[in-house]
């Protein structure tokens, strides 16, 4: 008798705990969504996850400036990161900014409203070299292979982005830690971007 007790116990606590779980991953699938970077707009004062490549991106004294979605200034959206935020400096690794690998960037879009940025260029003599470092490339219609290298030439004028959409990064914990690799499909497609509307 105890032993048919202790069975169905254990069958309700099961399908409690199928439930339980069920309940979870439907609400993480829930807040999870995958948009086009043209739907950014729909997302103004929205806490989200952003994972997009960097296309472009400027080193001044006070602010990096990750362009994505198109090269400054017709970007789509501009991840501003605040260099060092009163405690410490903000640590952001190269491939990120040179846009070889992607990584989440957690805030809220807004509209840009302040003046333009009229800072000299800062600190960028490591992105300068590796900026200019060979990288592997291919022509796809042709089938070759090579490497190729560029030559750093930061933007001296003022950075303007009234009107545009951004979002500030001024934490450490706003970066996310896990990096993804760059899909390579034809050169006209962006590669879409995670929002995830955290509580």
């Amino acid at each position: 008798m105890l032993s048919h007790f202790y069975v169905n116990i254990m069958k309700i606590l099961s399908i409690v705990i199928v439930l339980f779980c069920g309940m979870i991953s439907f609400k993480a699938t829930a807040q999870d969504t995958t948009i086009s970077y043209k739907d950014l707009p729909a997302y103004i004062g929205r806490k989200v996850t952003l994972r997009m490549q960097v296309l472009d991106f400027d080193m001044r004294k006070d602010y990096i400036y990750l362009y994505m979605g198109g090269w400054y200034p017709e970007q789509e959206i501009t991840v501003i990161i605040k260099r060092d935020n009163g405690k410490k400096r903000m640590r952001l690794s190269k491939d990120v900014i040179l846009g070889r690998v992607i990584a989440p960037f957690i805030g809220f879009i807004t509209t840009y409203d302040e003046g333009p940025d009229t800072t000299k260029n800062y600190n960028d003599a490591a992105i300068k070299k590796e900026f200019e470092k060979g990288q592997p490339m291919e022509i796809y219609a042709l089938h070759l292979h090579g490497m190729m290298s560029r030559k750093y030439e930061p933007r001296t004028t003022p950075i303007d982005l009234r009107g545009k959409l951004v979002m500030l990064v001024t934490l450490q914990k706003q970066i996310g830690t896990t990096t993804y690799e760059i899909s390579h499909g034809p050169p006209t497609d962006f590669p879409s971007m995670l929002f995830d509307n955290p509580n």
